[in-house]
Order: structure tokens, then sequence, then C-alpha cells
């Protein structure tokens, strides 16, 4: 079976989500939501730098919904971060007009029934009146963290405890951005918007209620934790000069705390020389789960790409993450659906790059 798909919204990681889509036998590219006026009626391919795709991109959302199409990739960008109101109304839209969505956009939705408030009820009342499903995956929150120790439970008799790691050298990034979110060049961690009291719980907490779930306990209560490396010398990356004894690193712990304990951990360390950290004994940008039990396992993946490959392989990661899981989203029953949820749903893609 071919299932139509629209993308919705244009980017980095849509790009990678086009070329994706466009490479699986069992989906097809059918159309593109676009914001700005000097997008619409573009072609989808030109937009993201492949070949052109005789798609063309609209800012017409009527008309687009209106289309015979099975789901959409919904890659929309960090509003959340602000507001994510406007983008949640866009989503109830889609599901209730009988399209199944796939979701990179506000990655705390990777396990909305642990989310505060209405939006777990709402995405579950617009599933079922349109007979759609949904999903949430991406890397971190996502594949990366909960389902690499999703992966490794399955062989575990007795668990203790679970510890998700993400580790990333940021020092390609171009642009003030990352090192004004993780605080890279300043000299106090208050100056590093990631750490401020309650974001880095705000980000992680469903992904700590998922894997308690997964292992079938409850969190009492989330602790968060932090610590930051200086710069012995002064050293350049691609978005600046990161000049000595400035933040050059960054590691922080979110916690669910079961009687006292950490029974769920997710752990973010971001570096900028890969000699940073040396503790972790991790080389490379990639992911980490331990659990701790009977018997304790550890997984790490690295994610790298081919050596004539120009773009971001934790972008193309991210895509393939929500476009390999359509033909299972679309085949689920109506509702909200989560990694605890789906069956492995692996890539088709015969290799070919665009």
């Amino acid at each position: 079976m071919t299932y139509r798909v629209i993308q919705w919204a244009p980017g980095v990681v849509a790009r990678e989500a086009v070329a994706g889509v466009v490479g699986h036998p069992d989906l097809e590219l059918t159309g593109a939501w676009v914001h700005s006026a000097d997008k619409d009626g573009r072609d989808v391919g030109e937009l993201c730098g492949l070949d052109p795709l005789g798609v063309l991109a609209t800012r017409d959302k009527d008309a687009l919904l209106a289309t015979d199409a099975d789901c959409v990739c919904f890659t929309v960008g960090r509003n959340w971060v602000e507001d994510p109101t406007e983008s949640f109304e866009d989503l109830l839209r889609i599901l209730r007009s009988g399209k199944n969505v796939v979701n990179l956009w506000w990655p705390t939705l990777v396990y909305p029934r642990a989310l505060a408030g209405d939006f777990y009820k709402d995405l579950e009342k617009a599933c079922l009146e349109g007979g759609t499903s949904f999903c949430t995956v991406g890397m971190d929150p996502g594949y990366g963290t909960a389902g690499l120790a999703l992966s490794a439970l399955t062989l575990v008799r007795e668990v203790s405890s679970v510890h998700m790691y993400q580790v990333m050298n940021n020092a390609h990034w171009e642009g003030p951005g990352i090192t004004k979110f993780f605080g890279f060049g300043q000299r106090d961690s208050a100056a590093s918007p990631i750490l401020r009291p309650g974001v880095t719980t705000n980000y992680h907490a469903t992904t700590l209620h998922l894997l308690a779930d997964a292992i079938g306990t409850e969190i009492e209560e989330i602790v968060e934790d932090h610590s930051v490396i200086y710069a012995d010398e002064a050293f350049e990356i691609a978005s600046g000069s990161i000049p000595a004894g400035t933040i050059s690193g960054v590691r922080y712990r979110v916690k669910g705390m079961v009687g006292g304990q950490a029974r769920v951990v997710v752990e973010h360390v971001e570096r900028l020389r890969e000699e940073d950290f040396p503790e972790l004994e991790f080389r490379g940008d990639g992911y980490r789960a331990e659990v701790t039990g009977l018997p304790s396992i550890r997984l790490d993946m690295t994610v790298s790409a081919p050596p004539d490959y120009t773009g971001d392989p934790v972008a193309v990661a991210s895509a393939m993450s929500v476009v390999n899981a359509i033909p299972r989203v679309c085949a689920a029953p109506p509702g909200v659906l989560s990694l605890l949820d789906l069956p492995p749903f692996p890539s088709k893609n015969s290799g070919t790059r665009n």
C-alpha cells in the first residue's frame, strides 16, 4: 500500500524528511504547506534543495487539507518554546480533517498523556473525530533517548534504574543561537537559558514518565541538576570565539525520583571539543542508554554520515524517525500513540541519495 504524505513547513529537518518520503517505496509526496508568500507555488524539491518533484507548495491550508492524503509530516519551527498555541491548533485541525500526523514539532509531545493541561485530551478527541492517529518521535525527546532505553529494557529481568544520555559536539553549528542557548562563551551559567530552573524539566518530563510507565513505576518528584566546564584556553568554533575562562561545556540531568532514588534519568552533555568530558568514554555525537538491573545493559549509538555527505546526520535521523513510522501510524487505530504503542518501523529506503 502507498501512503500519500503532506509535508507541513520547510526547513533543515523537513528537507531530510522530504528526501526520505521520496525514497520510501511505500510513501508518495502529494503536497506541502509553507508560511511565506515567496515560497507559495514553488516546487517542493526546489525549496528543499532537491531535484524538482512536480509537487507545488501552498499557503492555503483549507485547499491542502481537502486533498486526498493519508498523513501529514509536521515539522514547523521552534515556536513551541515561546507559545505552542497556534501550531497546536493546526495539529488538531489536521487530525480532525481525516489525516494522520507524524510530528517533530514540540518534542515533549513524545508522550502527551504525561503533559500538564488539556493537550492530551484535545489530541485524543481530535483523533477520534477524524478517525486518525498522532505520534511524535524525533531524537531527544524521542528515539535517541527513550527508544534506545526501551530496546535495552527488552533484555532485562530486574530494573533498578534507567539512565539516558545525549552527547553532542556543538562546535560546528553556525550563528549565535547555539552559544546563547547553552551559555557557551559566557562566564556565568546564569546566562544559559537551558539551565534556568524548570526549563530542562519542561523539556524532558514526558520522556521520564514514558520510561516510568514502561517499567511499571510512578514518578514522585522530578529533580534537576547541572555542571559546567570552562575553557582552559581560547579557541574558535563555527559561531565565534570561546575566550579562556568561559563556559565550554554543559552537563545537565533531569531525574525522576521514586522513594528518594533516581529511577529514570535524562542527561545531556553539550560540548565544543571532543576531548571534553573524557569520563564518559564517548566518541562523536550520539546517545547512550544504561539500564542498571539484572542484567545491566549499556547501549551506545553514534550518529554519522558518509564522507561525501554535506548535511547533518542528526537531522537525517530525526526526520527519518517520523518518516519511517508513517505506515505504522496510518495503520494504527485512531488515537494518540507513543513509542510504547508502535512495533519497530525499519527503513525501506534503497539508499539512493538526492
